[in-house]
């Protein structure tokens, strides 16, 4: 199994986050959570990324644990994770920024490039190429030298993904990657999923955007005050009636967030 988790527990004091959560992950498929606010799912991100400790619980990527892993042990064995507030070098250019992600995956450490010695430079110069083509496919080609924090607020999220990228990771966690795109850039951003998935990159997502979920995601686990209440295939969760209620309360509407309900 690619990525498999098995009975995740954390609590917050007297605060139930996420209690007892189980799924796997598939490689080479876009899986996403979701679920109302409050309802565990950056919490479950940041536990599987070492970001903290679960109180119970097990996740194991390739059959390799990722309990008690510090978040760059976690980097470097291929997954990588964006984050709900944004996380940019903002004095830095957008190439640059994405230039950072891309050293990651290089074998040259700092010192070896602080004193220049042989075979920096070509690394260099293939960071920099793997960090336009990363650009490009997201459409920022026209800002590389424009500053992070001078970027509108889409491209700046745009970009955090195209950074992180760049790192070529084999499982990567996308949080709310759609806050703040206009139309135009969600479904540019849902286009270009689809070719990280073809490519044989795979997508674990969180994300308020039920159009992008629906259309992108392969299998979807609904989590609601910090339980899992149902797993499925997009269609499947779209007529499951307790996913409804979750959402939208005791009525079921036919209509969520743009989302048809069936």
């Amino acid at each position: 199994m690619f990525l498999e988790v098995s009975g995740l527990t954390k609590h917050f004091g007297g605060v139930m986050a996420v209690e007892h959560i189980n799924f796997n992950v598939n490689k080479g498929e876009i899986f996403a959570l979701i679920g109302p606010n409050g309802a565990g799912k950056t919490t479950v991100f940041n536990l599987l990324t070492g970001m903290i400790p679960p109180d119970k619980g097990s996740a194991k990527f390739k059959d390799i644990s990722l309990n008690g892993l510090m978040p760059y042990q976690i980097r470097h064995m291929g997954i990588a994770r964006t984050f709900q507030n944004l996380q940019l070098f903002n004095s830095l250019s957008a190439l640059e920024n994405v230039m950072v992600g891309a050293y990651l995956s290089g074998r040259k450490g700092f010192i070896q490039s602080l004193l220049r010695l042989p075979g920096v430079a070509g690394e260099e110069e293939q960071v920099r190429k793997k960090s336009l083509e990363v650009i490009e496919e997201l459409g920022l080609e026209k800002d590389i030298n424009t500053p992070a924090l001078a970027l509108p607020f889409g491209k700046q999220r745009l970009l955090e993904i195209a950074r992180v990228l760049s790192g070529s990771p084999e499982l990567l966690f996308l949080d709310e990657p759609a806050s703040g795109l206009n139309a135009s850039e969600t479904k540019q951003l849902a286009n270009f999923l689809k070719r990280l998935k073809e490519k044989g990159l795979t997508l674990v997502l969180v994300e308020h955007d039920m159009d992008t979920v629906m259309n992108v995601a392969d299998r979807i686990l609904v989590l609601n005050f910090g339980t899992a209440i149902a797993e499925g295939t997009p269609e499947e969760i779209q007529r499951n009636g307790e996913v409804k209620k979750a959402y939208l309360g005791e009525e079921e509407q036919d209509e969520y967030i743009g989302c048809k309900w069936s």
